[in-house]
């Protein structure tokens, strides 16, 4: 790529902030190759969005001068170009070298190791379990879980709905989820359908690894591993770097090896628009019909966990309003709606709603709860157990998100 014509690379993101008075945008790397960040106004940002290999620094200086009535001056633009290359946001070799290093690094090692310890939750064992349970310090909860036995209450968990928050803004729910999962006959082995937030070639990544924690390891199911893969129509191995720094698998495995040690996991992030599930629809029912294959002949018992959050809402995700209680009880009633197709296992209807919407909320999680539904329908019905929403700004912008558990039927 030539460096009079910059491009700007995938995974990064930017977000509004309010920097001394000022409205600014923070620029980011979601995939954690670079840990600085970048301070543009709006701007300096639009000029940095319009970075994409086709447009030469010149070109910039002409759009910005149309934009704003003002001089970009060369060595200003020059100074921005050089401080994106610093933090390996452009896409050129020097990028490329970095992320190809990483990815060999990844792939070689045996376990995935924690992103996000010391930063969404503790990295200290003892003070994670402790964070863990106070999540279950409302009435009739006492953590550990206390095991029955299907006979106690008649049913087998199929699987549970919980949310990929983080920790400090979701533990109770996350606590709801698995207090219902794991309280009556739990699987031994649960396949994580993990909310891929970044684009994945075949929509579907596997990671055949131990999950490390701070509290244990969380073993992977080797053998359903690859039974996925060598049944699997299209190669769900290639995009297996996304699971790298994507959180919505490993918070899920830092409440397992809290809760169920031992449990064992297949690690499946899912990342399709609606758009790629109106015309690749066959591909995506084959994959979620063979996970509930393979739920429905495993010699042990399966469980599916749908790692996902709901709607975003607000400045932050790039709506032009600021939220208010209004706002928040409209999105939590579409949310009720989609729960309630989820009740079912109606997976057609709850992705009919995501289209007729165009996803016009961002529901993130759409992709693995659809997959969730359809690899369980006709063979568990769910109960919502508990909704939810935080608020992620000083402008109102929020997240819901809930719980779930589906039992067997029959």
């Amino acid at each position: 790529m030539r460096s009079d014509y910059p491009k700007i690379r995938h995974g990064l993101e930017a977000v509004p902030v309010v920097h001394q008075g000022r409205h600014m945008l923070l620029v980011r790397d979601r995939l954690g190759l670079s840990p600085d960040s970048l301070l543009l106004s709006p701007p300096a940002a639009q000029i940095v969005f319009l970075m994409n290999g086709e447009n030469s620094l010149l070109d910039l200086q002409a759009f910005y001068a149309r934009m704003t009535g003002e001089i970009l001056f060369s060595e200003t633009l020059t100074q921005i170009v050089h401080k994106l290359e610093e933090n390996y946001f452009l896409e050129n070799e020097n990028f490329t070298c970095l992320l190809q290093e990483r990815i060999s690094q990844f792939l070689s090692d045996p376990v995935r190791r924690p992103a996000h310890a010391g930063v969404s939750y503790s990295s200290d064992p003892e003070s994670l379990r402790v964070e863990l349970e106070s999540f279950l310090a409302r009435e009739g909860s006492q953590p550990p879980f206390p095991v029955k036995s299907a006979d106690d209450h008649g049913r087998k968990v199929a699987g549970i709905v919980a949310p990929h928050i983080d920790l400090k803004a979701g533990g109770p729910c996350f606590a709801r989820a698995y207090e219902a999962g794991l309280g009556c006959c739990p699987p031994d082995t649960w396949i994580v359908l993990g909310t891929g937030h970044e684009p994945i070639e075949n929509y579907f990544a596997l990671c055949p690894k131990d999950f490390e924690t701070p509290i244990g390891i969380v073993p992977c199911d080797v053998q359903c591993c690859e039974e996925l893969v060598s049944n699997a129509p299209r190669d769900i191995r290639v995009g297996e770097y996304s699971h790298c720094r994507e959180h919505t698998i490993e918070f899920q495995a830092v409440f397992l090896a809290c809760f169920q040690p031992g449990a064992r996991i297949v690690p499946l992030l899912c990342s399709f628009s609606h758009q790629d599930w109106e015309s690749d629809r066959a591909y995506i029912d084959g994959m979620a019909c063979l996970i509930g294959e393979i739920v429905e002949k495993a010699k042990c018992r399966i469980g599916l966990i749908a790692s996902v959050d709901l709607a975003h809402v607000g400045p932050r995700y790039g709506d032009p309003f600021q939220p208010h209680a209004g706002t928040l009880r409209e999105h939590l009633r579409a949310d009720r709606e989609l729960l309630t197709c989820l009740e079912n296992c109606d997976s057609a209807g709850f992705m009919n709603r995501i289209v007729r919407e165009r996803n016009s909320r961002k529901v993130c999680g759409a992709p693995p709860l659809y997959v969730f539904a359809k690899a369980l329908e006709g063979k568990a019905r769910g109960e919502i157990l508990e909704q939810s929403h935080a608020v992620v700004d000083n402008r109102n912008s929020f997240v819901t998100f809930a719980a779930m558990v589906f039992y067997e039927q029959g």
